[in-house]
């Protein structure tokens, strides 16, 4: 494929390389702070106890089928909210990790496509912790895993294989139009509330409906969901659908960045 000589340069001869910037990467978020990587698991599990007490407390909301178990609610939020962070940390740190790493970019042998994988598997690293410390509320507040958790890998490396793409676009776009880190914010928040992270499917109507359907994260946050809250798997169709976008975004991703990437120094 037109991306494999690209893809096992960075993935096999550089794996050490790889694995080493993805540690710094991790590490440097937490550096000189008194609880490091702790903070990691704290986060989300802070963040969950705002969102609940905000919506399951004082909006007193809740979603259909789930009675008033406020659990129940808090739980079905957070499956969403730990996709859409994931995606929105790539889409952040993205649009500067070139310039932000300009120094390897002068260096003709580096492999300037780890950019997108470090990026991406530095997010994936903080959505496990969140999702563990998800698992972890749920089964306190009376939820229970069942075997449809074994197919959280395959949906993970479908959503790195998309994520990984944007990451690759966005990075290029970062370079060229340093206008978009401004507005990347508002993009993210576009993603956020067009996809039934804080409200079912169904509850939008009709005539929004599509909307929803070409969000590719309405897939993620309702299979995560469907996974963890539900026990369920996502159809075969829309499973078929989704790893074709995956597919494609990664290909794209990979053929954009590598199709300028000559011209990086000339800008950083």
């Amino acid at each position: 494929m037109f991306f494999a000589n690209d893809t096992v340069s960075a993935l096999s001869r550089y794996t050490s390389l790889f694995s080493m910037m993805v540690k710094r990467d991790i590490s440097a978020r937490y550096k000189g702070s008194l609880l490091g990587l702790f903070w990691s698991a704290i986060n989300p599990l802070l963040l969950m106890v705002v969102y609940g007490f905000v919506f399951g407390v004082i909006f007193q909301a809740r979603w259909p089928a789930q009675g008033d178990a406020e659990a129940s609610f808090i739980v079905l939020l957070f499956c969403g909210l730990i996709v859409h962070m994931m995606f929105s940390d790539i889409l952040t740190r993205s649009t500067s990790v070139v310039r932000d790493n300009a120094n390897y970019v002068k260096k003709v042998v580096f492999p300037l496509t780890i950019f997108g994988g470090v990026v991406s598997v530095s997010a994936l690293f903080h959505f496990l912790v969140s999702f563990v410390v998800l698992l972890l509320v749920s089964g306190f507040m009376g939820g229970h895993v069942t075997w449809h958790v074994i197919f959280l890998p395959v949906l993970l490396l479908q959503y790195l294989l998309f994520c990984t793409g944007v990451a690759w676009l966005v990075s290029v776009l970062g370079v060229f139009f340093k206008d978009l880190t401004h507005i990347i914010g508002f993009i993210s928040t576009v993603f956020l509330f067009t996809c039934p992270i804080f409200f079912p499917t169904n509850y939008v109507p009709e005539q929004f409906q599509i909307v929803l359907a070409v969000n590719p994260l309405t897939y993620y946050v309702e299979a995560v969901r469907g996974v963890v809250a539900f026990h369920s798997l996502p159809t075969l169709e829309m499973f078929t659908t989704s790893m074709l976008v995956a597919l494609l975004t990664f290909a794209l991703g990979l053929w954009f960045f590598r199709k300028t990437k000559g011209s990086f120094a000339d800008v950083v």
